[in-house]
């Protein structure tokens, strides 16, 4: 069935392909003489209107506001993916909606409203769509943002094992496991990062975890090849370790997990802050090279002396099973947006910067969203096991901070190979096209924060 020529968001992504600077062929429609827009395919048809062996999605949030986690991929998803080359139409389609803090400023219900999808008041009938058994294809669920207490270490306290077990016992009772994506941190907690990850194993749930940081540009285009021999790697971010860490621990991840022997997981991990930083750095404890040049990559940052702008800079040196050494650090104030990796290789120091998109496309997520929809229709595209790692490191590395002790990791011994998983990434250096062009239709604009509508 075709989709009629009165859809406003067909028509929307349409004049989004037209009009986005240098594209090339987006798959899905049909261009005529002059590279005008003819006709569009039935799959993109299916995809828009949600019909025929497209994935239905259930949509977990807790929170569902302007710039927050859930729009930046949610609303994706129902209108559209921006990328370098255009607009991608999804081939996945979000059946029902959850969100646990509905506040004056949400946007989920408007606009699942205007999208004719389901908002249930509870988890498990967004995944049944009322019935009495699983009755979608897949899950998405962002544990991100929303009101929540810190605990003694100062980390958030996000419900994420809740939801998890919340949603698997829907499996377990359904006799049926479907596809789960959870944003960020599998926990806050080790304990429980484990517990998701042994619970999903039980009940054969495919399992994608983690940050948008391994899917966005790269400049320079830095790739290690499988089996490259690191000695040494540092990540470099901002903010707090409990807000930011997670993110610059993937960094550091998914690049060193491709060296010679595959990983090997953990056995210590040391936090470190302020003077204890620099002291380790003047010890070469960490690398004072690396550190430069992974700051060299990165535009947006401070000129001057580091040290004098950096108040507080933070530390995590990670010890891996098979002497390799890793660092994330948190340079904040110097580092204002900014994100980089270097190694040193035996091919000598290579380093590159991690690079974001702004609002409000913030299409590094449309990347994490090519990259979900490719795991729902097709399979992994990275190992679970990967964010298992990075959720046991960033949590033993703030508990470390605050014991003010090294934090040995037995339990961190975990084994995987990234060899043989394809992920989506942009190859352009920085955003380009429509990454960075106007995103949302003349319906849509309540969803632009009110510091962008005059860009």
């Amino acid at each position: 069935m075709k989709v009629k020529n009165t859809n406003p968001r067909r028509d929307f992504i349409k004049k989004s392909v037209l009009t986005a600077a240098g594209l090339s062929l987006v798959p899905g429609f049909v261009l005529g003489k002059d590279g005008e827009i003819t006709g569009i395919t039935e799959q993109m048809s299916r995809a828009l209107a949600g019909q025929d062996g497209i994935k239905k999605v259930a949509f977990i949030t807790h929170i569902y506001r302007n710039s927050a986690h859930a729009d930046v991929i949610g609303t994706k998803l129902f209108l559209g993916i921006p990328t370098d080359e255009g607009m991608v139409a999804p081939q996945i389609k979000i059946a029902s909606v959850y969100i646990e803090q509905v506040g004056a400023n949400d946007t989920g219900i408007k606009i699942s409203n205007m999208n004719n999808t389901p908002v249930y008041p509870t988890v498990e009938e967004a995944l049944t769509l009322g019935g009495d058994k699983l009755a979608v294809d897949a899950v998405i669920y962002v544990g991100e943002h929303g009101e929540y207490p810190y605990n003694r270490l100062g980390m958030k306290l996000y419900p994420r094992m809740n939801y998890l077990e919340r949603i698997f016992r829907v499996f377990d009772a359904s006799n049926r496991s479907v596809p789960v994506f959870t944003d960020k941190a599998l926990s806050y907690s080790w304990i429980d990062s484990r517990w998701i990850y042994d619970r999903a194993k039980e009940l054969n749930v495919p399992l994608m975890a983690g940050s948008s940081l391994p899917y966005c540009w790269r400049d320079k285009d830095l790739v290690h090849p499988i089996g490259v021999k690191i000695k040494e790697a540092v990540a470099i971010g901002y903010a707090s370790l409990d807000a930011y860490g997670f993110h610059v621990t993937e960094i550091l991840q998914c690049m060193v997990e491709r060296r010679a022997g595959g990983e090997t997981g953990v056995k210590s991990v040391e936090g470190l802050k302020g003077d204890d930083v620099w002291k380790a750095i003047d010890s070469g404890k960490i690398s004072q090279k690396l550190v430069d040049a992974a700051c060299d990559t990165i535009q947006d940052k401070e000129t001057g002396n580091m040290r004098e702008i950096v108040t507080t800079p933070y530390a995590v040196i990670v010890n891996y099973a098979d002497g390799t050494k890793g660092t994330i650090m948190m340079l904040d104030k110097y580092v204002k947006s900014g994100w980089a990796y270097s190694a040193n290789t035996s091919k000598g120091i290579v380093a590159t910067e991690f690079v974001l998109s702004g609002g409000p496309n913030y299409a590094h997520f449309s990347y994490l969203s090519l990259n979900i929809q490719k795991f729902i229709v097709s399979g992994p595209i990275a190992p679970i096991e990967r964010n298992l790692l990075t959720s046991g490191i960033i949590d033993m590395g703030i508990r470390s901070l605050t014991e003010g002790k090294v934090k040995e990791t037995p339990f961190l011994n975990i084994k995987y190979s990234a060899a043989g998983y394809e992920p989506i990434r942009p190859t352009a250096p920085r955003p380009t096209g429509q990454s960075i062009a106007p995103f949302h239709p003349k319906e849509y604009e309540f969803m632009i924060p009110d510091a962008f509508k005059n860009k």
